[in-house]
């Protein structure tokens, strides 16, 4: 069979599908392991008024809700909590696979060369001004490993989706606010 110019062979894709994928778990799962280690993930108990988020997720994700939201929102302390009480809500009703990988990512994020390797960025999030981590999310963005901006969507998504189905994030879109759900008579 002959290939389309450009395209890789069928079983060399695939080939690059599964090293893709073993690579980026042994990525992940050694940053999680290294965060157990050090300490940075021993609590595994939600954070007070969560189900899912921890406090050390918190401490991470709070300064990067109004970089990720830049122009969504007024990032006031509320809006922000708000947020991500939403991701943990979305979280909850998400399968235990999802939440388990999104913690061992948060949990290789809490280190600092497992930061470096997916953000280029040593220093914590939460030790960042505003405009540094605004850098630090371009930089991101721009990585050449697949993984690494797999993972700024595995955190970025979540968050939006759970700013754009409060109605505030609806109307900002210029949607009415988000469906209801309406009961058949």
């Amino acid at each position: 069979m002959n290939n389309i110019a450009g395209q890789a062979p069928a079983n060399e894709s695939r080939r690059a599908f599964i090293r893709f994928g073993l690579i980026g778990s042994a990525v992940v799962a050694s940053g999680a392991t290294l965060a157990t280690v050090s300490g940075c993930a021993s609590n595994t108990t939600p954070a007070s008024g969560y189900r899912q988020l921890r406090d050390a997720d918190l401490t991470l994700l709070r300064p990067l809700v109004p970089v990720l939201l830049v122009g969504a929102f007024d990032p006031t302390d509320d809006n922000i909590e708000h947020t991500l009480h939403g991701m943990d809500q979305l979280l909850d009703s998400a399968a235990p696979g999802a939440i388990a990988d999104l913690h061992q990512l948060l949990d290789a994020l809490q280190v600092a060369p497992m930061r470096r390797f997916f953000t280029g960025s040593w220093r914590h999030f939460g030790n960042q001004s505003t405009a540094e981590l605004t850098e630090t999310v371009t930089q991101w963005q721009q990585r050449n490993y697949e993984l690494s901006r797999l993972s700024l969507r595995a955190i970025s998504q979540p968050l939006l989706w759970a700013w754009y189905l409060t109605e505030e994030g609806a109307r900002s879109t210029g949607y009415p606010g988000p469906p209801k759900k309406v009961l058949a008579a």
